[in-house]
């Protein structure tokens, strides 16, 4: 059992080294905030004034002003109590209530401060979202979801700890996400199937079908003439990176490869446990023979997988896609839209990642499987 541990425990170390380091390494070239502000937890004593209706449009939201008074309950002013204007708009919808807590923004212009209800409190809701996420798939994988849920604390630490920081500290986005990648998909393999030849092919093929998700989806962007400034606050990350180099340009390539990764994942350990479990079951079979079997039940996986990825990718722009609606807006106009244009080569390069993950996977699994057969 000891054995059994040793791993990701120290995964999970290797992890939280990464989370704790991270900041001090890169804080030479992190950009650093225009205004000085922070951000901290408040409650409302009293609501001193209300003057609210309810929105005309969306009538289960109101709008309108209050004058609140409310208590500091972390930081350096904890305890401080203030009067606070909260204005209440569509998109800046914090209504508040006598003992709601909520997100205060407190920022420094010139000699005076500003105390502005930021937000709602909603990490208690994500929180409890994440235990039960955990429990859930501690009760139902034991061991096995255990590693998996190392595995998703080792990716976190790879994501915000090294590909960030990296990635504003000028290094070659391409390169950077490639080798982060393999060794997210080596770790993550040897946690859920262990040193063997089935987990050695899930990686090479994994590793194949995202390297192609990520040339296609840089390649057909730039021949659209779209680079990673049309990604959502690609524009204000040139503001953020100019000092440090930042290379924007490649930020699609990054951006199809995180996205597709648990996908291709999935499909490359598919297809290579059928090759596996078709070649125990029935070692006599011609392996060209074995080939097709595989293929075949390859193909059934590659309808739900494609459709999986391409709906994700338009529910992520709904809200573009109701408004071109709305409008009436002509095909030709439609298809032209950055951001319409951006998804569908997300979604369709993520695809054909996907699918070409089909045969690289039983390219690699053939030849470890026969390797000195002869």
């Amino acid at each position: 059992m000891l054995k059994r541990l040793l791993f990701p425990f120290t995964v999970f170390l290797v992890a939280t080294a990464i989370l704790y380091y991270s900041p001090l390494v890169s804080d030479s070239f992190r950009p650093k905030p225009y205004n000085p502000q922070q951000l901290v937890r408040a409650e409302v004593v009293e609501v001193l004034t209300d003057d609210v209706r309810a929105d005309f449009a969306v009538p289960s939201i109101v709008i309108g002003r209050q004058r609140l008074l409310v208590k500091i309950l972390e930081g350096d002013q904890a305890g401080e109590e203030h009067e606070v204007m909260n204005n209440i708009s569509r998109l800046h919808n914090v209504y508040l209530q006598p003992g709601d807590e909520f997100i205060l923004l407190i920022r420094q212009r010139g000699d005076a401060k500003i105390y502005w209800p930021f937000n709602h409190d909603r990490a208690g809701a994500v929180y409890w979202m994440l235990g039960l996420m955990v429990a859930l798939i501690l009760i139902m994988g034991k061991m096995q979801g255990l590693n998996s849920i190392v595995s998703l604390y080792f990716t976190g630490s790879l994501l915000i700890g090294v590909l960030i920081p990296g990635l504003f500290a000028g290094l070659n986005p391409v390169l950077l996400t490639i080798v982060l990648m393999a060794v997210k998909i080596v770790v993550n393999f040897l946690l859920v199937a262990g040193y063997n030849r089935k987990s050695l092919v899930a990686m090479l093929g994994t590793l194949g079908g995202v390297i192609v998700a990520g040339v296609i989806a840089q390649f057909f962007g730039e021949m659209a003439q779209l680079n990673g400034l049309y990604l959502d606050k690609g524009e204000d990350l040139i503001y953020l990176g100019s000092n440090n180099q930042l290379q924007v340009r490649w930020l699609l390539f990054v951006a199809i490869m995180v996205s597709a990764l648990g996908a291709v994942m999935d499909v490359a350990i598919s297809m290579v446990s059928s090759y596996h479990e078709l070649r125990e079951v029935s070692p006599e079979q011609p392996e060209s023979e074995r080939l097709i079997a595989t293929i075949n039940i390859g193909r059934d996986i590659m309808g739900t997988m494609t459709n999986t990825l391409i709906l994700a990718f338009v529910g992520s722009s709904l809200t573009t896609i109701m408004m071109v609606w709305g409008f009436q807006m002509p095909v030709i106009q439609f298809m032209n839209i950055p951001a319409i244009s951006l998804a569908m080569i997300h979604g369709l390069a993520g695809s054909i990642g996907l699918i070409m993950t089909i045969p690289i996977t039983l390219l690699f699994a053939s030849v470890v499987y026969n390797r000195g057969k002869n």
